[in-house]
């Protein structure tokens, strides 16, 4: 960049005359020869076209002009080529005089001219101006051309333009007529006044403006005035400078009125809307109190006490205004001195604050601490700032909540360590909310009966509900994951649809996936409890959770249509098991789980049935009896050990007495006909 400037340097000195300082920014003239002036036509002559011709340059000409506006672009980095249009843009702005702005700038890696204000120049741009059709020439261009830079902050540099270099040109310009000098720059003073309230206010930064007027000159002549000692000319001098000094004495007068309403902002407490943390309420007060320290300095400056002397030997009513305010610069520092230093006690404990290791004792000490400046703060201990106090410790513990849930645990794949850390924080909230109600209700009235905590409990805990509440929403999130998300296990439905069945369920999870990854994206809003948008996700995730569940019903009915024995019915179980943990689902199994029982008690139906035809023949009797035997035995077997992981059902106990009576009854029969063989044979 030194580099840069020596090269600018050196081309401003080719000048050879000595350019204005005031022209360099503001005067947007040249000579009359430079544009090409003509002396007004006779009423008989021909009239000169509206437009003027257009200038020609020879080639070396405008190389000469073009690497003027390249060597005087103001950049921040070196070795930036420019783009190749760029050439013929800036010998376009000196054909062509119409154009009155030429500016270039630095974007997209490169340095880029245009015609006009390059408005999205996000570095901002240099620019260069003139009067319209004035003609710059490789001659006359370094001393005459106006130029300068602007950078991102557009704001901050158009006020750095008028308040220092603009105004006081302008407040010290004589040109002016005097009817309208008082308008003019009661004008030049509201507008910097409005820009300064655009910039600083956002930032709860106070500033005065002080005017750049002749106001040393307007005491000295104010000491001079003598009316009656002069002649009528002299007289006529005199009301007129009297008249300046009114108007002059009428524009300090509204920027003083505006200081009232600045200093009066600024010495109110204002409402503090968002509060994470006592860090929070701590820099509110750091940063008012260096305002008013910065506004008391301000208002100790000389043109400021110059100001209002001028309007106090007015009579003014500004000027006493202005001075009462100044005792609330006092209070208002003092406020915040002490304020800050109660403060600060709290916000030591509260930077080692543990909430999820030590809940009890973490809340109870800082709960004790805000009891102790509201007992002992002379100026902290109003109701509203005890509340926001209250809320500010909310805010903490919702904050080392936050820290502590893992959404990429809690929605991956470990949903039930995520549901033990929600549990953990909900946990949490309720002890605090507990330690606080039994502190206000047992212990207030003992450090203080004459004082009474009338602070909102539900406004200290309007937060913690809503956090509460967002904990349950992913809880039940979590839930749903671990009933839909992918399951690693393949092949487990089985019959001639099993692989078609699978395909279903592999569906159903990309479909429930798609719905959780618009909860992911959400991630930012899930715990900020100030955006009410949440509901409107949650409610939408239910809604496709619902279809889900009405998708997998299908599905389950589907399957168990085509089951016709107890160890498909047992598979099919066994593959959606997991879907027993939604209620709906839950209770449908059930369901086929009684199905189930009822094939078991078909087929013992079947085999008793069986083993009373066997027993009226003569032959194979026996054989088939144990077959029938061994196969209930094994069918029960199955069912029996099914029902340690599936559980019991209302059927089960009827089923069981059948099969031990029809069990008995082949027994029976078995030992009959081996009775009857055996005699037989005999």
């Amino acid at each position: 960049m030194s580099t840069k400037k020596e090269q600018k340097s050196e081309i401003l000195k080719k000048s050879d005359k000595t350019i204005d300082s005031h022209r360099e920014f503001l005067d947007m003239d040249t000579d009359e020869e430079d544009f090409g002036h003509q002396e007004s036509p006779d009423a008989d002559e021909e009239l000169v076209p509206s437009e003027p011709e257009k200038p020609i340059f020879s080639e070396e000409d405008l190389v000469t002009l073009m690497n003027y506006v390249k060597d005087l672009t103001i950049y921040t980095q070196n070795g930036i080529s420019w783009n190749k249009h760029s050439d013929k843009i800036i010998q376009e702005y000196f054909r062509n005089p119409s154009y009155t702005v030429l500016t270039t700038f630095y974007d997209k890696n490169e340095l880029n001219a245009m015609l006009g204000i390059a408005i999205y120049a996000s570095k901002g741009f240099t620019y260069f101006l003139r009067s319209s059709w004035q003609i710059y020439t490789p001659n006359n261009f370094l001393k005459t051309v106006s130029f300068g830079s602007i950078s991102n902050n557009i704001k901050n540099n158009t006020l750095k333009f008028m308040e220092s270099i603009y105004a006081p040109i302008m407040l010290h310009n004589e040109d002016y007529a005097s009817f309208l000098r008082c308008d003019v720059f009661s004008n030049l003073h509201e507008f910097i006044i409005r820009l300064m309230e655009e910039i600083y206010k956002p930032i709860s930064r106070t500033i005065l403006y002080v005017p750049k007027e002749h106001l040393l000159t307007f005491l000295k002549s104010s000491d001079t005035d003598n009316y009656f000692l002069l002649d009528t000319n002299q007289t006529i001098i005199v009301s007129e400078e009297h008249g300046k000094k009114r108007k002059l004495v009428d524009r300090l007068e509204k920027i003083v009125w505006f200081w009232i309403r600045q200093i009066h902002r600024a010495t109110m407490t204002s409402i503090r809307r968002q509060i994470n943390n006592i860090q929070d309420e701590v820099d509110y007060w750091n940063a008012k109190h260096s305002d008013l320290n910065h506004l008391h300095a301000q208002f100790r400056n000389t043109e400021v006490q110059m100001i209002i002397n001028i309007l106090k030997n007015s009579h003014s009513p500004s000027a006493s205004k202005l001075q009462e305010l100044f005792v609330y610069i006092d209070i208002g520092l003092k406020e915040a001195q002490s304020n800050l230093m109660y403060l600060n006690i709290l916000l030591h404990f509260c930077k080692n604050l543990n909430i999820l290791e030590d809940v009890e004792n973490s809340v109870t000490e800082a709960l004790f601490l805000i009891l102790f400046i509201w007992t002992e703060s002379p100026f902290y201990s109003t109701k509203s700032n005890m509340e926001i106090l209250c809320q500010a410790l909310s805010s903490q513990i919702i904050e080392q909540c936050k820290k502590h849930i893992k959404l990429d645990i809690v929605l991956g794949n470990n949903p039930e360590m995520g549901i033990q850390m929600l549990k953990k924080c909900i946990f949490c909230c309720n002890i605090y909310k507990t330690i606080y109600e039994d502190i206000m209700i047992n212990i207030i009235s003992y450090i203080n009966p004459d004082k009474k905590w009338d602070i909102s409990q539900q406004e200290v805990f309007s937060k913690i509900d809503i956090f509460k509440q967002r904990c349950c929403n992913v809880i039940e999130i979590s839930k749903v994951l671990i009933v839909f998300g992918r399951d690693t296990k393949i092949g487990l439905i089985g019959g001639p649809n099993g692989s078609e069945f699978e395909a279903y369920l592999r569906e159903v999870e990309s479909l429930f996936y798609e719905s959780l990854n618009e909860i992911i994206m959400a991630h930012d809003i899930v715990f900020d409890v100030t955006r009410p948008i949440w509901f409107l996700k949650i409610e939408q995730f239910r809604y496709t959770v619902l279809q889900l569940e009405n998708m997998v019903i299908n599905l389950i009915n589907d399957i168990f249509k085509s089951i016709r024995n107890i160890e498909e019915g047992i598979e099919a179980i066994y593959a959606l098991q997991k879907f027993k943990k939604r209620e709906n689902l839950r209770e449908l199994l059930q369901k086929k789980w009684i199905q189930i029982w009822k094939i078991f008690s078909n087929e013992i139906e079947y085999c008793y049935i069986n083993a009373i035809n066997q027993s009226k023949k003569k032959t194979s009797v026996n054989i088939n009896l144990l077959c029938s035997l061994q196969y209930l035995k094994k069918q029960h077997s199955i069912i029996i050990n099914a029902v340690d992981w599936i559980g019991d059902c209302d059927f089960e106990k009827c089923v069981l007495q059948q099969y031990e009576h029809v069990l008995g009854v082949i027994d029976k029969r078995s030992k009959m006909f081996n009775s009857y063989s055996t005699n037989e044979t005999q």
